[in-house]
């Protein structure tokens, strides 16, 4: 009977647990500014120019501006920006596909397309 207790006690516990942890503050990002960048520019042998942090259809990225090396290709010199979701270090796409295809960001006042 004391082993039927303890069980139950031990799932009433760890319900309580999971069901206020979204009550907790949130967590400092799992991928710092500075692992992020060191990341990318190690996976992609990249220049990073910059890191600023943002938000991408509701998830928590780090923004990396990023600049191509220089060299004999059209690539040579390009800025970039990409988006690395601080939780797991993964890149974020910037393309959102719909039913017709992707849909492009919002333009700017004033823009024409």
């Amino acid at each position: 009977m004391a082993k039927r207790y303890r069980s139950l006690f031990l799932a009433l516990t760890c319900a309580g647990v999971l069901t206020a942890a979204p009550l907790l503050p949130a967590a400092q990002a799992a991928v710092s500014q500075e692992a992020a960048a060191k990341s990318i520019a190690e996976r992609y042998g990249v220049q990073v120019l910059k890191v600023r942090a943002g938000e991408r259809d509701g998830r928590k990225v780090w923004l990396v501006t990023v600049m191509q090396p220089g060299g004999n290709s059209n690539g040579a010199f390009q800025v970039h920006l990409l988006a690395v979701d601080q939780e797991s270090g993964n890149l974020v796409s910037s393309f959102q596909h719909g039913v017709s295809g992707y849909t492009l960001p919002p333009l700017p006042p004033g823009g024409e397309r």
